[in-house]
């Protein structure tokens, strides 16, 4: 039977997912990209079709108000463009502009590759349980919190 000190610490998790955080952390600013500016390039990397800042905020957890800030100061660089939705005009649809698809394959590009190659390093059991392990996690702590 473990004691109490010898067995797995919540303590330990959390770590590990900020260690996750900072690793991106460390990658965004090596490229001199804010955490979200990382997140946005890499959702529009590869893309055929505009996504909506809804979709944005949805997908990366984002505060409406930090990812139109951000936006901005992307559109400003001119990596981004924000058009109007077409089925809702109070939507933006948020493409990534010629320049902006040239610093996505300089950045995310080897981001997903190294991801991938990561990965892959697990046996197709230890993905299916670490995604499904973390899915459920996440979902019991959204819920005890909530």
């Amino acid at each position: 039977m473990q004691t109490k000190q010898e067995q797995p610490s919540i303590v330990a998790v959390y770590q590990l997912y900020h260690e996750s955080d900072e690793i991106y952390h460390i990658y965004a600013r090596q490229h001199d990209l804010s955490d979200t500016a990382l997140a946005i390039l890499y959702s529009l990397h590869g893309q055929k079709t505009p996504y909506t800042q809804r979709a944005l905020c949805a997908e990366w957890h984002i505060p409406p108000q930090t990812l139109n800030s951000i936006l901005k100061g992307l559109e400003k660089k001119e990596l981004v463009t924000l058009t109007p939705d077409p089925s809702n005009r109070r939507t933006k649809q948020v493409s990534l502009t010629e320049q902006g698809t040239a610093l996505a394959e300089q950045v995310i590009a080897p981001l997903k590759e190294a991801e991938e190659l990561v990965f892959n390093q697990l046996s197709p059991k230890e993905q299916e349980t670490l995604l499904m392990l973390t899915r459920k996690y996440l979902g019991l702590l959204r819920e005890e919190i909530n």
